[in-house]
């Protein structure tokens, strides 16, 4: 069988870690401390929006990485212990996100525990994803780390 190459390109990765950058930055810009220090004011555009655009192309992007581990994958590839990780947290952000979208709208609200339960899981999955991202970017460099890696003998998942 030929071996048709990694799963995804490096063109996909790169967009990839700009809308992950570009969202923990933007949902930063939310934190009393950057209205505090006059952060929020250089921004030609509301933090929000860019956080919006940029949690839909995750979104976007996490749906393509889905259909093609699916789809082409053909039983070459397993996740690593980072890889089941990262599908967590970013599952864990996207309904954490949908529900916050949520409670923007009229008819939906959210209140009390159940707002800050949702508000602050938000913000720990994205540090976390944060953190996870540093220390994963320093694994790569000594070579380690990976998320996705090839099956040996050919199994299937």
């Amino acid at each position: 069988m030929k071996d048709r190459g990694p799963l995804f390109s490096s063109f996909i990765l790169l967009v990839w870690d700009a809308a992950v950058l570009t969202a923990l930055v933007s949902g930063l810009a939310h934190l009393p401390v950057a209205y505090r220090y006059g952060l929020i004011d250089t921004w030609d555009t509301s933090p929000t929006v860019i956080h919006y655009w940029s949690a839909a192309a995750m979104l976007l992007l996490a749906a393509y990485a889905g259909v093609i581990w699916f789809g082409e994958s053909g039983g070459r590839f397993r996740l690593s212990r980072w890889g089941r990780l990262r599908v967590v947290l970013v599952t864990l952000l996207a309904v954490s996100g949908l529900l916050l979208i949520l409670h923007n709208l009229e008819d939906v609200s959210l209140y009390g525990a159940t707002y800050a339960v949702c508000k602050l899981g938000h913000l720990a999955c994205a540090l976390l994803f944060a953190f996870f991202l540093l220390l994963r970017g320093c694994m790569r460099l000594l070579g380690r780390g990976r998320c996705v890696l090839p099956l040996q003998g050919g199994r299937r998942r």
